[in-house]
């Protein structure tokens, strides 16, 4: 048992040695490239185009909550209607109605989907293009991670360059 621990180990450094050398001396070049973070969160929040894109968004959004419920209103006094006669063309109106409700609500949120990304992209390359300017004044960071709450990152040494970037973008 202790042969093969001893065997595993001699394999693992010469493997290592073989493959890993180039590598381990390209690390020791690298030492001064740093990895860091920015609050994407706070950047999006300040900038003025985001609350012009959110009331836009939020109008849209409303324009379409007032339509299904009067969608939603209508169809629940005609199923009163069938409820008290039964009548079979009540039955196949609801069956209708219900469908263009389901269809109005896909077109909804399809139609709320594309006005999001037509507004916030714009702002999101602004944010990439600010950090690629901060990217280009130092060379040595490698690579920028995103630590809003919520996106994922739980632990970041790096340092936050998230006032830099907003100073790029004049907020």
């Amino acid at each position: 048992m202790k042969k093969n621990t001893i065997l595993y180990c001699l394999l693992f450094f010469l493997l290592f040695g073989i493959f890993g050398k180039g590598k381990s001396l390209q690390q020791f070049k690298d030492c001064n490239q740093k990895i860091v973070c920015l609050n994407s969160l706070i950047l999006v929040e300040k900038m003025p185009e985001f609350s012009k894109a959110q009331k836009e968004i939020e109008k849209l959004s409303k324009n379409h909550e007032n339509i299904l419920e009067k969608l939603a209103k209508e169809f629940h006094k005609k199923a009163e209607k069938f409820q008290k006669n039964k009548n079979p063309i009540l039955k196949k109106e609801l069956e209708i109605l219900q469908a263009r409700a389901q269809a109005y609500q896909k077109n909804a949120a399809d139609d709320l989907a594309k006005k999001q990304n037509k507004l916030l992209n714009p702002i999101y390359k602004k944010i990439e293009n600010a950090i690629h300017r901060v990217l280009d004044k130092d060379q040595t960071i490698i690579r920028v991670d995103d630590c809003s709450p919520g996106k994922g990152v739980l632990v970041n040494k790096g340092v936050d360059i998230t006032e830099e970037v907003k100073k790029e973008l004049g907020i």
